[in-house]
């Protein structure tokens, strides 16, 4: 069968905490219209709380449960009302896609003093001046959640690097001492497509690796 996927939201969306429950109202006329599948947008708590649309990402476990970043819920509602979605879509016979960032994180708790390498954002395999101590944004210990699903707190060790030096004020790209860009990216772009914004995710870390699986 062929089947067809829905865009189950927009950029523009009200932030209004209700789209959930639109979903979940929604999903029998899905039904009726041939939907197969609907692609929810990312569930988690990001950086701008209920504003965010979900992709500077904050707390992956957060899914509209714990006060964090000024809100319980998210721009689309709660934990509950998520599941309720959820529900609602399979019991319709419609497959839910949920929307996952693992690339990048915003949002943090705290900064860290790492040496890190200046980068040309046009070619990130050329570097700039010498080695520098920056101050970066890259503590994420989430005191709202308080260990709730998983202890694991993230420190600059966590990332390949960042897009921001809090001592200077500066915006730049910065690879941190010991780290390098992924090679299993495209390399066409900037020499390097690993690095998006925020602080940049090793994947290849088996800390984190086996924490992004969980």
């Amino acid at each position: 069968m062929n089947g067809t996927i829905l865009q189950g939201f927009s950029w523009y969306l009200p932030a209004d905490g209700s789209h959930w429950k639109r979903l979940a109202e929604q999903a029998p006329d899905f039904a009726y219209e041939g939907i197969t599948a609907v692609w929810m947008p990312p569930a988690y708590k990001a950086e701008k709380g209920a504003e965010d649309v979900g992709y500077g990402v904050y707390d992956t476990y957060d899914l509209g449960e714990f006060d964090q970043k000024g809100s319980v819920r998210t721009k689309y509602g709660t934990r509950a009302e998520y599941e309720t979605a959820i529900r609602a879509l399979q019991d319709n016979g419609i497959q839910a896609i949920a929307d996952i960032v693992l690339n990048q994180r915003l949002g943090t708790d705290g900064c860290e003093d790492v040496l890190a390498q200046e980068v040309s954002g046009s070619n990130r395999t050329q570097t700039i001046g010498d080695k520098q101590t920056i101050s970066a944004w890259t503590r994420f210990d989430f005191p709202g959640r308080a260990g709730a699903y998983s202890d694991f707190t993230w420190d600059w060790t966590c990332f390949h690097g960042v897009d921001w030096d809090d001592r200077a004020k500066r915006k730049a790209v910065f690879l941190f001492d010991g780290k390098h860009w992924d090679a299993a990216v495209d390399c066409t772009e900037n020499s390097s497509y690993d690095y998006l914004m925020g602080a940049d995710v090793d994947v290849n870390d088996p800390r984190v690796y086996e924490e992004l699986v969980r």
